[in-house]
């Protein structure tokens, strides 16, 4: 099998973070005019804009992957065939990827803009670490790995939820988009807990599906970028801990889903009255 302190790369490490940085500090530099698109769907317009940033963007999210996955073949574990399946393991540093060049395009002071990039640099490589040390299943186990795996994950939600709410796209597009991101966190979280991908993919859904249809009643309210990220990323914990509470064989109790109601209810409220 493999040792628990199997190390990873660190010269690897660092050319995936730098290319991922360098990606990232490109995207400001470009300004090109967009190119509108639009498409009838359902009887609805749907228009979009495509521009050279938002294809770095998905490029950027590619290479995450290709960073991931180069990572990933060091292991022990994977080299010798035990771990077939990474695909798991791109979800976050991807997604991580993508909603920070998204966010950092929307910065237009420059000061602000250097402390996100900053914050990249310390975000991207810890979640490329957690990711690789995830592989070992007695590492998976670690209490510790688990509750920072978790913070890491509602981090990665909390800023994707941001970008897509404070872009204000129409419903046909921002909702699918949720749905898309949160089922996959979502997806990532319960993989730990059930080791069966198609299982952890359900249980995702579960938790995208009412979030999408929550974004497109948080659209409606005279909201921030800060704000509307925030009501998600509650919705997004308050399913999450519920599922999990059932896959760890607890009851769904009255009492345990008043709690989630009442601590939720208290957050929506300071959200609303306290984050400007």
């Amino acid at each position: 099998m493999t040792d628990m302190n199997e190390r990873i790369d660190r010269d690897r490490l660092s050319v995936v973070t730098g290319a991922l940085l360098l990606a990232l500090a490109l995207a400001r530099l470009l300004d090109v005019a967009a190119r509108p698109y639009q498409v009838v769907v359902f009887g609805s317009p749907l228009g979009f804009n495509l521009s050279e940033a938002t294809i770095l963007l998905l490029l950027t999210g590619g290479m995450a992957v290709t960073g991931v996955e180069s990572l990933l073949r060091a292991h022990s574990l994977v080299a010798q065939g035990h771990q077939r399946r990474t695909v798991v393991f791109w979800i976050v540093p991807a997604l991580l990827s993508v909603a920070l060049g998204a966010g950092l395009s929307r910065i237009a002071d420059v000061g602000l803009w250097t402390l996100g990039l900053l914050a990249a640099a310390l975000l991207i490589p810890l979640a490329l670490v957690a990711e690789f040390a995830a592989v070992s299943p007695d590492l998976r186990r670690e209490t510790w790995l688990q509750w920072a795996y978790t913070v890491l994950i509602h981090l990665v939600a909390l800023i994707l939820f941001t970008v897509l709410y404070d872009a204000r796209l129409r419903g046909l597009l921002g909702a699918p988009l949720l749905f898309a991101g949160s089922s996959l966190l979502a997806s990532r979280l319960f993989w730990a807990l059930t080791g069966r991908t198609r299982q952890a993919a359900v249980y995702g859904a579960i938790v995208g599906l009412p979030l999408g249809q929550l974004l497109l009643v948080v659209n409606y309210w005279p909201l921030s970028g800060l704000q509307g990220g925030l009501v998600l990323l509650l919705g997004f914990y308050m399913l999450v801990g519920l599922l999990q509470q059932h896959l760890t064989g607890g009851q769904l109790e009255r009492r345990l889903v008043l709690e989630y109601a009442c601590v939720s209810l208290l957050a929506l409220l300071a959200i609303l009255l306290a984050v400007p």
